[in-house]
């Protein structure tokens, strides 16, 4: 097994400290996410500061030594995977909201920064980041912003790369690409940060982002339909866009294969509602009016189960019940 010098980890621990390096049985301490073999580096370095991150990479760049970064590790695709010889760099520290600004709605973040704590500061301005994942308690920003991930929101507001407004990452060589601008409108020179967004770290490590928030609904109505096809999931989808009232905020599409493995695994089940459809499509609406927003869903589930009649619904009739396993089908239209 290749190990780091003795050299090499001593100039590391002088740049961020020794309780900010970790190596052989400490490391067992770290969550290593979704996959064991992402902290098979066996030596993880935890920057606190761009300035820490920039010198992080010099000194691997003089000593040869490879470097991976980590976000939150929710990735399922393995770019987060390192091997002995490798050293970690964690976004972990880096994990300061900089700037959040309800009038311009933007946010300044470090990479660290998970995105359920951007959504919890943000929501405090009836603002939100404008993407939303199921690992949102661990996914951070600057991770999002490497996978460029998208979410259920990604058809209304865009995946990450629409997110961001301007970010600052550290090259191969040390040197600190900034460009934090904070608005929509600047139409000077080549727009760079692009090419950081969705390259999985490989050409720098993103330190800082600024995103671009969008405003809350003052009300929400989320609905689980179960379809017969894609083609009537799609006109599901339309029919949402195509709302009298309120606007359609998410839509994601569920495979019967995960469906029945995710709902058997969280015990989740809803009186009337088979779980052997071949597509289960979630749907949420926005607006001003809650009520509103649940008659608007009623009328989507009976103009789609007048073309396609075998359309099951269950509708949340709170927040609360989004995720609550006892709401009864849709088209009975009583409460849980």
């Amino acid at each position: 097994m290749h190990r780091l010098k003795p050299e090499f980890t001593a100039e590391i621990r002088t740049i961020v400290g020794e309780g900010n390096f970790r190596e052989g049985e400490t490391i067992a301490m770290i969550d290593y996410g979704v996959a064991p073999e992402n902290l098979d580096a066996g030596a993880v370095v935890l920057p606190g500061t761009t300035g820490e991150v920039a010198a992080i990479i010099r000194c691997c760049r003089t000593h040869g030594v490879p470097l991976v970064t980590h976000g939150g590790r929710t990735g399922l695709v393995g770019g987060g995977l390192s091997k002995s010889g490798e050293l970690v760099l964690s976004t972990a520290r880096l994990n300061r909201i900089l700037h959040l600004c309800p009038v311009e709605r933007v946010a300044v973040v470090e990479a660290g920064v998970t995105l359920q704590a951007l959504q919890m500061a943000t929501a405090e301005h009836r603002l939100e980041p404008g993407i939303d994942l199921p690992s949102r308690g661990s996914a951070t920003i600057g991770g999002m912003a490497s996978t460029n991930a998208g979410g259920i929101s990604a058809f209304r507001s865009g995946v990450m790369r629409h997110r961001i407004l301007g970010l600052e990452a550290v090259l191969a060589d040390g040197s600190v690409y900034s460009d934090l601008t904070r608005v929509v409108k600047n139409a000077a020179g080549y727009d760079l940060k692009h090419l950081f967004v969705g390259a999985e770290g490989t050409l720098g490590v993103i330190t800082r982002i600024a995103v671009k928030l969008e405003p809350q609904p003052l009300a929400t109505a989320t609905v689980l339909f179960g379809l017969a096809s894609v083609d009537a999931a799609l006109e599901t989808v339309r029919r949402g866009l195509d709302a009298e009232y309120g606007h359609l905020r998410a839509a994601e599409a569920i495979w019967h294969s995960y469906f029945r493995l995710t709902s058997s695994h969280h015990r989740w089940s809803a009186a009337d509602y088979a779980t052997d459809h071949p597509v289960n499509l979630l749907m949420t609406l926005g607006g001003a009016d809650e009520t509103a927003l649940q008659s608007e869903l009623g009328r989507i589930y009976e103009d789609v189960s007048a073309v396609h009649p075998d359309t099951s619904a269950v509708i949340a009739f709170s927040g609360a019940q989004e995720t609550d396993r006892a709401c009864r089908k849709f088209f009975w239209l009583t409460s849980c």
